[in-house]
């Protein structure tokens, strides 16, 4: 299990497309004002996968499906994109999770990547 900090919360992330952008610490300015800045506390590698879950402090969510690019990029820099819906796509940075309902998130919250 991985875990993940709350660094940072941009003033447009969070909104009602039911859909959140995860990024690491190395973020471009340009994409803080709609991203989650998250800083990993622990040297494992995030590896998730259909049946796994995605914890927003202790709001859990089931994942239905993670693009093939989803763990290598939050592995190298921290993001992906989070779909809060239960059809699974084909973006390749996309993890697909469920209930469609956004966590309430606060800087300094642990995420876990199980």
């Amino acid at each position: 299990m991985t875990a993940t900090e709350i660094t940072q919360i941009g003033k447009n992330a969070i909104d009602d497309e039911n859909i959140l952008v995860l990024f690491g610490q190395t973020i471009a300015p340009d994409l803080l004002d709609v991203s989650i800045v998250q800083k990993t506390l622990n040297d494992e590698l995030i590896a998730l996968k259909e049946g796994g879950q995605l914890i927003f402090g202790d709001q859990a969510y089931q994942v239905h499906g993670v693009g093939p690019l989803a763990n290598q990029n939050l592995n190298e820099i921290g993001h992906a994109t989070v779909f809060f819906q239960e059809e699974v796509g084909e973006i390749p940075n996309a993890i697909y999770v469920t209930p469609k309902k956004l966590p309430k998130l606060e800087v300094g919250m642990k995420i876990l990547f199980r």
